[in-house]
């Protein structure tokens, strides 16, 4: 089921999910997980709002997920200026809330997503602090999508209920888009490079900038080359300014 329709604002052209909490997004994801039914999650931050505008082809993949999330703290201020409040759901939090909600369910997963060494390690924390649940398929973001068909035909055998696709944005969404032809039943979600912090080999800003909305400029600090994707930020906030949202 779609939940970004009805009362939930556009911002930029894409309607976003509140959410009060953390906790109640997770649980939204983990009901659709088990029903069956499947679905797709998308975080919306300020990179993906302004890439959306100029690439009518992810703008439309987007359109199609079924949960679309705040990630970004700049996505939150447009929603409130629309009038719907919600809380700030980074993907690096969401799919852990995910998992800790689902203990005693069993649940299946697969991981799929960044360098070989880092998906090990991915793969035995998650199993060590999560031991209820199952890793049923783990394929690295190389060798391991490069036949997509292959990947495909690989979950429909598995069946996971949770597949977390670690790959980075526009390329995670458009691999989902293809991978959900084959296998349908189980809840994508798009992670970026939630796989590399988990396994210890990125770090996150420190809580007062998480709260500050400031996670963006510790990145930067840290990775110059992000300057180019970062100065999206900076459209984003005059199509804010401007009302162009």
């Amino acid at each position: 089921m779609d939940s970004n329709t009805g009362n939930n604002p556009s911002v930029g052209g894409l309607a976003v999910g509140g959410f009060p909490s953390l906790a109640q997004c997770a649980r939204r994801v983990l009901a659709d997980a088990c029903s069956g039914l499947g679905g797709f999650g998308i975080a919306i931050n300020a990179e993906k709002v302004v890439t959306c505008q100029r690439d009518q082809a992810l703008q439309a993949v987007v359109k199609r997920a079924t949960l679309r999330y705040p990630d970004g703290a700049g996505v939150v201020v447009a929603m409130r200026l629309k009038g719907a409040r919600s809380t700030r759901v980074a993907g690096a939090d969401l799919w852990l809330e995910i998992l800790r909600q689902s203990r005693g369910r069993r649940i299946g997963v697969a991981l799929i997503g960044a360098a070989p060494q880092v998906l090990l390690r991915t793969r035995q924390q998650l199993q060590a602090e999560f031991p209820d649940v199952r890793v049923l398929l783990a394929r690295d973001g190389y060798e391991g999508v490069r036949d997509v068909a292959a990947l495909g035909r690989a979950l429909a055998d598995a069946r996971p209920h949770l597949i977390f696709a670690a790959l980075g944005s526009p390329r995670q969404e458009l691999l989902i888009e293809e991978l959900r032809r084959a296998y349908a039943a189980g809840f994508y979600l798009g992670l970026g490079g939630a796989f590399d912090v988990y396994a210890g080999i990125k770090k996150r800003a420190p809580r007062w900038m998480q709260r500050c909305g400031l996670e963006w400029l510790y990145r930067l600090l840290r990775e110059p080359a992000r300057a180019r994707r970062e100065s999206k930020r900076l459209e984003f906030l005059a199509m804010l300014l401007t009302g162009r949202l």
